[in-house]
């Protein structure tokens, strides 16, 4: 009929949809069938039932052998001897032998700094003897040179001043002609004036006379205030006609006196030019490269090729100043003898090294299995030695410069092979250190951020820390970090030539770049694990995925957790660096200007998170106290600064948790066990312990 039909056999209907459900038995409809299935639902449960009390029991005997496992284990491990003194020991013998390695670096170039300042004394001693030969003078001549250095040195002073005079003189001339031409040029405008004014008085008399007789009485009056004014500025220009006159009387005398000046100035600076050219001849054997080189004076200096070489010559008549070449020469020479003072034993006493030293010479030259021959020529007092071998006559001090640098090659050659050697040695221990090295800092950053991430600020949040490769390295450098990540025992040696030949090309190039670098600095680069990989935090939020913190993260975050987030690392780093000291060393931190910029309640967030860490901190700041509820104890020590007396007060502030006691008389440092030495050298005062200020509970180890 279209509506549902369902049946007492359990037949339905619903339009052309037709069905049927059967049971084997009644479940819920009738008495009996209630509980038969009521029966079947218990039997089923009490089977159940069963195989649970068999898993409890088996769940309990496995409790019962763990605990017992564990009881043994706990057993064990505590009959074990501790850990710690091997690892202690491991790192003092790496340690001891790093330090031998660098005390043997050390002595190998502390011996080649000797070697080096052996030779260099050994060829400073022979430049000074020779420098010592060649500035020698026979006795017979050391008066005479003696008494023309001071005739020279009187000489040049006089020139010096009259030189001085010749140029004041020179200037005052050019005053005076520039004075002498103004006044000319304004004595002919008053004449043109004057004669203007003549010419116009004629005129206007003219004009007068005529308009006299036309004109009345008035007009003659406005005609003669006009010729009385005309008179006076006449009688004006005349006046100023006047002065000028007498201003160039004045300068034209000043002109004559400054040409007389000038003249005799010349004439002394031309007579002092003469003397220091005479005596500037004697300078000529000294512009001489090899002894301009010895003497440490530029070698570029040289003799003038025109200069006269007579002292009564006409050319020297008309020289007013000595030649730029002789100049120089004179002022490098005086320059370097400046603050030498021979005497006649002195100079003897430098013949006789001087003979001593070439005749060691001739003796060391054919010593050498060479066909090298010294020779000693003079030139003018001076002595000069060269060296005869395949390149002809050589001057000693090139000789030796040349010898030098063939040494110095020799030696580079020698320094290259052992060199390749020393690689072949460390490069092979190379990969064992730098992958223990990486283990360690890798521990070492996975105890902080675990450190890091058990810490949450008050909002939840929580920073972690990675070490992961940089960014910026080469596909071969991932290749060598990824190659010292394994064990080194397991490497093949193709391996090990890998890692050799990559090292050994870093060095190579880092050497090329920078020649002039110590070798232990370029492997000091070259070998610093540290750059190859870099610090990354992120940020992890109750409920969500670990971010990674940007600075665009960190800047949406709150006063107080970007606070917190800076200094967290900081702490963490602290604390798994003390894990390594003894548990009674100081875990101390020092804090220039701490929290500066933070709000009260980050200062707190960053102090509990400190007492977290248990750290010991030094701080100091303008307005900072640690007295939060979550520091334990504190001592703080407030300065106050007298700009008028010059001093400096301290008043000592001790926080014990929930209360602060200032020392305002002195006693407070007694009463916690100071000895007070600062105030009373030399004796210590028996103190009275006072543990109730620092902490509650009578415990006196407060920070």
């Amino acid at each position: 009929g279209g509506w549902p039909v369902v049946s007492v056999q359990g037949q339905y209907a619903l339009g052309i949809v037709l069905g049927a459900h059967a049971k084997p038995a009644a479940e819920y409809i009738g008495a009996t069938a209630r509980q038969r299935r009521r029966a079947a639902r218990i039997a089923e449960c009490d089977g159940l039932l069963a195989e649970l009390d068999a898993q409890l029991a088996d769940i309990d005997a496995r409790l019962s052998y763990l605990d017992d496992v564990r009881v043994r284990w706990e057993a064990a491990r505590t009959a074990l001897p501790d850990a710690r003194p091997v690892y202690t020991a491991v790192r003092d013998v790496d340690r001891a032998a790093t330090e031998q390695r660098l005390r043997r670096e050390e002595e190998q170039r502390a011996a080649a700094a000797l070697d080096q300042a052996l030779a260099e004394q050994s060829t400073a001693a022979l430049a000074l003897r020779q420098v010592s030969a060649q500035r020698s003078l026979p006795a017979d001549r050391l008066d005479a040179t003696a008494e023309a250095v001071r005739r020279f040195e009187m000489v040049g002073a006089r020139l010096e001043e009259a030189r001085r005079a010749l140029a004041a003189a020179v200037e005052q001339a050019t005053a005076a002609r520039v004075r002498l031409d103004e006044a000319r040029g304004r004595w002919a405008d008053a004449v043109e004036a004057a004669r203007e004014a003549a010419q116009r008085h004629a005129e206007k008399d003219e004009a007068y006379q005529i308009h006299a007789a036309a004109v009345g009485d008035t007009d003659v009056a406005r005609v003669v205030a006009e010729v009385a004014a005309t008179e006076a500025a006449i009688e004006q220009a005349e006046a100023t006609l006047r002065r000028l006159q007498d201003r160039y009387t004045t300068a034209y005398g000043d002109l004559q006196r400054a040409e007389s000046t000038v003249e005799s100035g010349q004439a002394a600076v031309r007579a002092a030019a003469r003397e220091a050219l005479a005596e500037a001849v004697r300078l000529r054997p000294f512009a001489h490269a090899d002894l301009l080189g010895l003497l440490r004076c530029p070698t570029h200096l040289r003799w003038p090729a025109q200069l006269p070489t007579g002292a009564g010559s006409a050319d020297l008549a008309d020289t007013a100043e000595l030649p730029r070449e002789v100049e120089a020469l004179l002022e490098a020479i005086l320059t370097v003898t400046k603050d030498l003072t021979p005497s006649e034993n002195s100079l003897k006493q430098s013949a006789t090294r001087t003979t001593a030293a070439f005749q060691e010479l001739q003796v060391q030259l054919p010593q050498a299995g060479l066909d090298h021959r010294a020779e000693l020529h003079t030139d003018d007092t001076i002595l000069v030695v060269r060296i005869a071998d395949e390149q002809g006559l050589t001057p000693v001090a090139s000789f030796a410069e040349r010898i030098v640098r063939e040494r110095a090659d020799q030696e580079q050659l020698l320094s290259d092979a052992e060199r390749r050697v020393f690689e072949d040695a460390l490069l092979t221990q190379l990969a064992r250190q730098i992958h223990h090295r990486t283990i360690e800092a890798r521990d070492l950053v996975a105890d902080m951020d675990a450190q890091m991430r058990s810490r949450r600020m008050s909002s939840g949040l929580t920073v972690g820390v990675g070490w992961h490769l940089a960014d910026d390295l080469d596909p071969q450098q991932r290749e060598i970090c990824k190659l010292l990540d394994r064990d080194p025992a397991r490497l093949g040696p193709a391996q090990l030539a890998t890692l050799r030949g990559h090292f050994a090309s870093r060095i190579k190039a880092a050497r090329a770049m920078a020649p002039d670098q110590s070798y232990r600095d370029l492997l000091a680069q070259v070998l610093d694990y540290r750059a190859w990989r870099v610090f990354a935090f992120t940020l992890h939020r109750p409920g969500a995925a670990p971010e990674p913190l940007t600075k665009a993260r960190h800047s949406q975050l709150s006063g107080g957790e970007q606070s917190v987030s800076l200094h967290l690392p900081l702490f963490a780093a602290a604390h798994a660096l003390f894990q390594s000291a003894s548990p009674h060393a100081p875990r101390l931190l020092a804090l220039d200007e701490a929290f500066a910029g933070v709000d009260e309640n980050g200062r707190g967030e960053l102090m509990s998170l400190a007492t977290q860490f248990d750290l010991d901190l030094f701080m100091t700041g303008y307005d900072l106290w640690a007295t939060h509820p979550a520091v334990a104890g504190c001592a703080h020590y407030d300065l106050s600064h007298s700009a008028v007396e010059h001093t400096v007060a301290t008043v000592l502030i001790v926080w014990n948790g929930s209360l602060a006691t200032a020392d305002f008389d002195g006693s407070l440092p007694r009463a916690l066990g100071s000895p007070a030495t600062r105030r009373v050298p030399g004796r210590v005062a028996a103190v009275t312990a006072l543990p109730s200020l620092l902490e509650p509970d009578g415990d006196s180890d407060g920070d």
